[in-house]
């Protein structure tokens, strides 16, 4: 989700789970985006976490799911991540394939991520990017995100009558989860 400056802020940890190095066995989300360990119920870890972003990464620049939907068969869909069977278009640049394609790795142990968080932030894809303005919030928000949630605020103005207080006081109100402080 994004606040009102258009900075990304985690929502809903309603289905979080602490993990040390244990699987679990709790399915939730919806099919077009469960990781093949999931799928085939062999129980999953952090690696799940990992498929996931490669899902979002492909779904955003491609505005649909890379396996396909559950609402046109859920079957097809599950068949699909189960045996990876994933066409990349030639609209997406080397980088944005290599970080899918990594991501999207059937086997968990060498999948992007699985390594670590630095794994996955040093990706060429992410270059330029300043993960500690990020977090603070000084990295600024892309000019046309910012526009579209200001338009997203002003028609919806009555339906967000809530506080609209500096998110960076928020951020620093709360106390930061011990998992999340890598990010």
């Amino acid at each position: 989700m994004l606040d009102q400056t258009g900075h990304i802020q985690l929502v809903d940890f309603r289905f979080g789970k602490k993990l040390a190095s244990e699987r679990t066995f709790t399915i939730c989300g919806m099919a077009d985006s469960l990781a093949p360990e999931i799928v085939l119920g062999k129980g999953h870890s952090f690696p799940a976490d990992w498929w996931a972003l490669g899902v979002l990464i492909y779904f955003m620049l491609r505005s649909e799911m890379p396996f396909g939907s559950w609402r046109e068969n859920e079957l097809d869909t599950v068949a699909k991540i189960a045996k990876r069977k994933l066409h990349l278009p030639d609209t997406f640049n080397p980088d944005a394939v290599d970080i899918i394609s990594k991501l999207l790795d059937v086997e968990e142990t060498t999948r992007l991520g699985s390594q670590g968080t630095d794994s996955v932030k040093s990706h060429p894809w992410f270059n330029g990017v300043e993960w500690e303005g990020i977090r603070h919030r000084t990295f600024p928000a892309p000019p046309e995100i910012v526009s579209r949630v200001t338009q997203y605020l002003e028609v919806h103005s009555e339906d967000c009558s809530g506080s609209l207080g500096s998110p960076l006081q928020e951020v620093e109100e709360l106390n930061v989860p011990e998992w999340l402080e890598d990010w």
